[in-house]
């Protein structure tokens, strides 16, 4: 059960329209997609953080972030698994090359890589991963069957898939509540173990966070 939260004054649809505008529009390009890079790191670094300890990686855990932004997660995964790998996807090129330019920063290039692609087409072998990682951007792909059936084929038997997400950020048209219950049922459909729902205060606001794990 999703606990009730105050919501901040912002929906879905208008943060919808934001992202829109800066996919279209803008394309992640030049030096507004750099600010973007730079506020996403910012405002999403404990929630990336967060993600990384659920998962709890064994030092040779292979990851892959799924939308990995400016790379803070990546990072952080990298950190937490420095014998495995961390493979980070994002479908903007400012961004990969964001988390390019971060895991050299900060040393961990040896163990990760990075890519520009798609949850619906993930580059990445079948039963290699150890988790599967989204924070803030399952609700922007454009086909979520598609996205969950690639993490399910690239999960390592007795991995884990972590999905975090704004409460703000879940669709308008539908009750948190309701959209919560359908993705936990989308993830048992396809054979995870899914535990209870939590909702998690973060800087930025509260998230909705769900594990689902297959079995050994």
């Amino acid at each position: 059960m999703v606990e009730p939260v105050a919501q901040p004054h912002i929906t879905f649809t208008a943060y919808r329209l934001v992202v829109d505008f800066v996919n279209r529009v803008v394309a992640w390009d030049g030096w507004r997609g750099r600010v973007m890079a730079t506020v996403m790191a910012q405002g999403n670094a404990d929630m990336e953080n967060a993600a990384v300890e659920l998962v709890n990686p064994k030092p040779d855990a292979n990851i892959v972030m799924i939308g990995c932004g400016p790379g803070v997660g990546v990072v952080a995964g990298a950190r937490r698994a420095p014998n495995g790998m961390v493979i980070g996807i994002d479908p903007s090129p400012v961004m990969v090359e964001r988390t390019r330019t971060r895991c050299r920063r900060e040393r961990v290039e040896q163990v990760t890589k990075v890519e520009r692609a798609a949850a619906e087409s993930l580059p990445v072998p079948d039963d290699s991963q150890d988790a599967v990682v989204s924070v803030n951007n399952i609700q922007l792909w454009n086909d979520r069957a598609v996205g969950l059936d690639e993490c399910v084929r690239v999960l390592a038997p007795g991995g884990v898939v972590v999905v975090l997400l704004h409460t703000w950020a879940i669709p308008d048209a539908v009750p948190d509540d309701e959209w919560v219950a359908q993705l936990c049922a989308d993830l048992s459909a396809r054979d995870l173990r899914v535990e209870p729902p939590q909702t998690r205060r973060f800087r930025s606001g509260p998230a909705v966070v769900i594990l689902g794990r297959s079995e050994v």
